[in-house]
């Protein structure tokens, strides 16, 4: 549903997205208006300086057990607060998400998300003038106008 006065698209408290550059798609993430950054899942995780340019390689295991091993430029080390209040140093990157109809690049910040419901989490800097949030629904963009309204 469109929010007619600033054409924004809803959605809910979770969503299904996909990060084309990694070949991740129907991806469950948590909608997180708590979090400044978003934050993907990542087991493994290194920072490598591969012909003078630093990377980032870390290990992604999909909802169906599959491992995929990613390789993506490194942007910084950046201090995050959890919502437990802990202070964690993590690597960030930037890669494009789908998100509906949208398709647009955010930075990420790399954690082992085990412990969470969701391996993603989508934090306020992506969904900033993009869209607009209804807490009570979940899965919008995916669903028809029809649905949207109930």
């Amino acid at each position: 549903m469109k929010d007619t006065k600033n054409e924004l698209e809803f959605v809910g408290w979770r969503e299904t997205v996909c990060l084309p550059k990694f070949k991740l798609k129907d991806l469950r993430a948590k909608i997180d208006t708590g979090a400044k950054t978003s934050a993907l899942h990542a087991d493994k995780i290194e920072v490598l300086t591969i012909n003078g340019k630093k990377i980032v390689k870390f290990l992604f295991i999909t909802e169906e057990g599959k491992h995929l091993t990613i390789k993506t430029p490194f942007i910084e080390e950046r201090a995050i607060k959890s919502s437990n209040g802990d202070k964690t140093v993590r690597p960030v990157i930037k890669t494009e998400i789908k998100m509906g109809k949208e398709r647009f690049e955010i930075e990420v910040t790399l954690i082992n998300r085990d412990m969470m419901g969701f391996k993603m989490l989508i934090g306020r800097e992506a969904l900033n003038g993009r869209f607009v949030i209804n807490p009570a629904k979940h899965n919008l963009l995916n669903k028809t106008k029809k649905e949207k309204l109930q």
